[in-house]
């Protein structure tokens, strides 16, 4: 059985909490900075680059999103749980002032 890689087109399509592997090692994805996106604190970043975290919180940045497979994204169904309102208000609200449990 041939196991298929899956890998990101772009980093626009990474999302805050997906599964990755990298570098033989599986994290999950804390933080994506975009090239010129400003964050919440006014960081506008001049190249993209994504910051893992593993699960004993070492975290590594990746500087190359296509060396990263994708394990598995994070599961978008943001009204079911207070995890994910708390993953979304990490995706959505780095840039503007929000509330993220009035999406619940």
């Amino acid at each position: 059985m041939t196991k298929i890689i899956q890998r990101y087109v772009s980093p626009n399509v990474i999302s805050v909490g997906d599964n990755v592997r990298y570098e033989g090692k599986d994290y999950m994805v804390l933080i994506n900075y975009l090239k010129g996106d400003k964050d919440r604190k006014g960081f506008i970043p001049t190249e993209n680059f994504t910051i893992l975290i593993d699960n004993r919180g070492k975290r590594t940045t990746v500087h190359d999103y296509k060396l990263m497979e994708l394990i598995e994204p994070i599961d978008l169904d943001i009204h079911s749980s207070y995890q994910g309102a708390w993953l979304w208000q990490l995706k959505y609200c780095h840039t503007t002032s929000c509330n993220w449990y009035s999406f619940l």
